[in-house]
């Protein structure tokens, strides 16, 4: 896992070029919905209310690479890796996700504020929308996926 401020995000050079220069660009009005960036990446933005950290599951991808950027609001996102966690509900192609259990799992967190990222691989189980200060706030948020080179 990575986290950074967005004016740092061209110091990742494994972040292709064409994805940064989208994520410089990202207008602050932009709609929530899927934007394609290319024919294998693309960019979901949504708004949401954070959540008890009670409430939230952990999640990993197999194809995909989230880059979790902060366009407004504040949330928690807990993570640790994904070797000896159980899953909960099996791997969706479809959806490329993996949700696990989460008795038993010890995990790291990290607090985004506007103008933040994390970035997330597909071996890193995230639990992101979690409430920072045990109050919900809204979250305007855009979720980039790259396409894992398999």
């Amino acid at each position: 896992m990575i986290t950074d401020s967005l004016k740092n995000i061209e110091k990742y050079r494994e972040i292709p070029a064409e994805i940064l220069e989208y994520i410089k660009n990202i207008p602050s009005d932009i709609a929530c919905g899927r934007h394609e960036i290319n024919s294998d990446d693309y960019m979901n933005v949504e708004i949401y209310n954070t959540k008890l950290p009670e409430q939230g599951v952990f999640e990993s991808h197999e194809k995909f690479i989230d880059i979790q950027i902060i366009l407004s609001g504040t949330e928690r996102i807990d993570f640790t890796g994904t070797a000896g966690l159980n899953v909960s509900i099996p791997y969706n192609e479809a959806k490329d996700i993996i949700f696990y259990k989460r008795e038993g799992v010890n995990s790291g967190r990290v607090i985004l504020n506007q103008g933040q990222f994390a970035i997330f691989y597909p071996y890193e189980a995230h639990m992101p929308q979690l409430d920072a200060e045990s109050q919900s706030v809204t979250v305007k948020k855009a979720v980039v996926k790259i396409k894992v080179n398999m």
